[in-house]
């Protein structure tokens, strides 16, 4: 008895020494993966130390028996750095999680030397190399989707007899399926879309008797579907969309298929008719036909047993004839009560939109129903779709009004009724769309003006109301839009001046205003909308020079054709380096036009109808300009004209003696500010709102060069003004002068005759700007004002 138990206690003994010197081998082994990682923000591995047993540490699970680690779980842990081979020393390990990491470089091949391994799962990393060979024949579970691994899925996963789940998505494997893979009779999961594998399906997975989930979708895979594939009854999700497939679907497919809840087989070559039989699919959620070439009528009960059905998209097919009875699927469509997406269009369904539509349930999110033949009016009942957060209605014959009701669905993000035969006017209930981000209206019949209320839809990104009647001012709360992208507006009727408030469009990237009746000068505050890629002001009445545009970088396209635009072409132009298509045909431009940047091509312009250019390059085929002759360091012989002028009226009327009145100074002011603008009181542009008085006001002093008539300054700059430096402190002085000028004109022009300047303080005021700005003396002066008069010049 003695020697027996001596020999136990020694065998014992011995186990427990076993068991530390292999313990530490995984210890050792798994410092080593410590050390490979690179980043650990999240403190996931600081318990690993040889303070604390390998048993206790984070992610680590031990073996009771023999202390072993057989889980190693580090998901989600954010740790980024590369795979230590010594992994594969971890012989006892059954399940290895890495997922959602940062993991780089490729998959150590000592993985195969763990052969009690049943469950890998490295998905959501960035592993690079091909997936390794020769894996344990105990793995039940292998998940690499959403890598960066290359190369061909190994045949040798054929042999892996006890798999039930392989999921290869989102990688950049090549190569064709390993028809092998049918050997696995117990295989119930195969994800292998978002790689580039070409070929066929083999006929092999059609043996897959066990099969729930075939995902193969957006691949390159070619030839038809084999036909035992669709006889898989335990199949519940089918994903072959966007491949190059072809065919026909089976028309029994709602019988052979009566587990499925998800089907994908849009974008392919498919053929043939709508199956009739999914009518029958009673547990089918996600369905998806579309761009499959699907012909013929939809059973009208074709929802009548989905409780279930969420996704419903039969898009871009050839369904419908242009009968009338056509949608008659949407009254079953009721009965499917979690329904969030619907969509048909680009079918080809006639026939008025059902009454029934707005019976589906508030949980439709998206409806979809444009590109068809649809007529009638929008059915006032889809107001009832409270959480819909698109809807497209386009490119159908759609007439009457936008209903009204349209604004109780305040959840919606994207409206879409381009193209149709709608009238009216936009409803003011649009401002209730406060969460919209892409308003869409173009190519209808609407008229009126833009309702006040859309200054409520702050976050609006896309605002397109091209072609159609509209009218009136563009409103300058449009300037509350900073987020907005793309504004289209052309081919209205839109009048008045284009806000300065434009220029608070920061994000702005496409302006479309073209063919309106648009006028006054561009803003050149539309220099601030710096992310601007096209510019379209073409055929409208915009007049005064072009602003310079210099801090457009970016900008690809302007045209500005077919205006009064005059003065000269700014030499900034030809610094815009992106600017590849110039349109400033048409107009009364003059002067010397550049050499460089867009300019250089004559492809990239269009200057005709400019009758006072000169110069260019040869091909554009203009006059040689005249050398420009030597002047005076001058600000411009026309407000020298006019200044002079206003102070002879002065002196030659007795403006501003005693017989003065509150009178004379208001029509002085006006006559000053008409001489500054080219604008008279009567101008169509003052009968909508404003006067020539508030015109005025307004643009002080960040516009006045926009406003200010450009026959105001016709004189170039002297052969000394020509350098960079010089001229900015010319134009400088210049916009002082008239800013000046305005004020006075503005201060003489008030509505209350108490808030008008006094007449001898106006003397003052133009004697000071002559003295300050244009250099002219009282000698000089006498002798201007005796030329205007008529008066000899002996009495000097």
């Amino acid at each position: 008895m003695i020697k027996l138990l001596s020999l136990v206690l020694f065998f014992t003994t011995l186990t427990q020494v076993a068991c530390r010197l292999s313990n530490e081998t995984d210890r050792l082994a798994l410092l080593s993966f410590k050390e490979l990682i690179a980043e650990d923000p999240l403190g996931s591995l600081s318990s690993w130390n040889n303070s604390l047993n390998l048993c206790k540490w984070d992610g680590v699970t031990c073996s009771r028996k023999h202390q072993r680690v057989v889980v190693l779980d580090l998901r989600g842990k954010s740790l980024k750095g590369t795979m230590s081979p010594c992994i594969g020393n971890l012989s006892f390990l059954r399940s290895l999680y890495l997922q959602e990491n940062k993991f780089q470089g490729k998959i150590p091949l000592e993985l195969n030397h763990l052969f009690r391994l049943q469950h890998l799962n490295f998905s959501s990393n960035s592993l690079q190399g091909e997936i390794p060979t020769n894996l344990s024949n105990s793995l039940r579970i292998i998940f690499l989707p959403y890598n960066d691994l290359v190369g061909k899925i190994p045949a040798s996963f054929g042999s892996l007899s006890k798999l039930i789940y392989l999921n290869l998505l989102a990688n950049n494997l090549i190569g064709g399926i390993p028809p092998s893979l049918g050997n696995l009779s117990l295989l119930q999961g195969v994800g292998f879309g978002r790689n580039s594998l070409t070929g066929n399906i083999p006929h092999s997975i059609g043996r897959l008797s066990n099969l729930e989930i075939f995902g193969v979708g957006s691949t390159k895979l070619s030839g038809t579907v084999p036909p035992t594939l669709y006889n898989i009854s335990t199949l519940k999700q089918l994903i072959i969309s966007s491949n190059l497939l072809t065919g026909s679907l089976p028309q029994d497919i709602g019988l052979t298929l009566p587990n499925l809840i998800l089907l994908s087989v849009g974008q392919n070559q498919f053929r043939g008719p709508f199956p009739v039989s999914l009518s029958n699919a009673s547990r089918v959620r996600f369905l998806d036909l579309s761009k499959s070439n699907l012909s013929g009528p939809i059973p009208f009960n074709l929802g009548r047993l989905m409780k279930d059905l969420r996704w419903l998209n039969l898009g871009s097919n050839n369904l419908g004839s242009g009968d009338a009875s056509d949608l008659r699927f949407i009254d079953s469509l009721t009965n499917c009560s979690k329904l969030e997406i619907l969509g048909f269009d680009d079918n080809g369904f006639g026939g008025v939109l059902p009454t029934s539509i707005g019976n589906l349930l508030s949980h439709l999110n998206m409806l979809a129903a444009g590109r068809n033949q649809l007529v009638g009016n929008i059915p006032a009942g889809i107001s009832s779709l409270v959480n819909l957060a698109a809807l497209g209605l386009e490119e159908n014959l759609f007439s009457g009004v936008i209903p009204f009701e349209i604004g109780k669905l305040r959840n919606l993000q994207r409206l879409v009724f381009s193209r149709n035969k709608l009238s009216g006017p936009m409803p003011t209930s649009i401002g209730n769309l406060t969460l919209i981000l892409q308003l869409y209206l173009d190519d209808n019949n609407l008229n009126g003006t833009i309702p006040s209320s859309i200054e409520n839809i702050v976050g609006l990104q896309d605002l397109e109301l091209s072609h159609n009647f509209l009218t009136g001012p563009i409103p300058i709360t449009v300037g509350l839009f900073s987020t907005l992208i793309f504004m289209k507006l052309a081919n209205n009727s839109f009048m008045g001046a284009l806000p300065l408030e434009i220029g608070k469009l920061i994000n702005l990237q496409y302006l479309d205003v073209s063919d309106n009746k648009l006028s006054g000068y561009i803003p050149s505050s539309l220099e601030n909308s710096i992310k601007l890629e096209s510019l379209f002001l073409q055929r409208n009445m915009f007049q005064g020079s072009i602003p310079p545009f210099s801090s457009l970088k970016g900008i690809k396209e302007l045209d500005l054709s077919h205006n009064n635009l005059s003065g000269q072409i700014p030499e900034d132009l030809a610094a815009l380096v992106f600017l590849k298509n110039l349109n400033l045909s048409f107009n009364d431009l003059a002067g010397e036009v550049p050499l460089q940047g867009v300019f250089g091509n004559l492809s990239t312009i269009s200057l005709v109808g400019n009758k006072g250019l000169c110069g260019g390059i040869a091909e554009i085929r203009l006059p040689a300009c005249p050398k420009s002759m030597k002047k005076g360091n001058r600000l411009g012989f026309k407000i020298i004209y006019n200044l002079c002028f206003l102070i002879c009226l002065n002196a030659e009327y007795g403006i501003g003696g005693r017989t003065s009145t509150e009178g004379d100074v208001y029509s002085y002011g006006i006559l000053l500010l008409e001489m500054l603008t080219g604008r008279r009181p009567t101008d169509e542009l003052f009968a909508i709102s404003q006067n020539l008085h508030e015109f005025c006001k307004v643009a002080l002093p960040e516009r006045v060069m926009e406003i200010i008539d450009s026959r105001m300054l016709l004189e170039e700059p002297s052969e000394a003004e020509n350098d960079a430096q010089n001229e900015r402190v010319r134009r400088a002085k210049i916009r002082e002068c008239l800013v000046s000028l305005m004020r006075i004109g503005i201060a003489c022009s008030a509505e209350s005759p108490s808030e008008r300047m006094n007449i001898k303080n106006v003397i003052i005021g133009l004697m000071t700007i002559k003295e300050v700005f244009l250099g002219v003396g009282i000698h000089g002066m006498r002798q201007m004002r005796m030329r205007l008069t008529g008066e000899g010049t002996s009495r000097e």
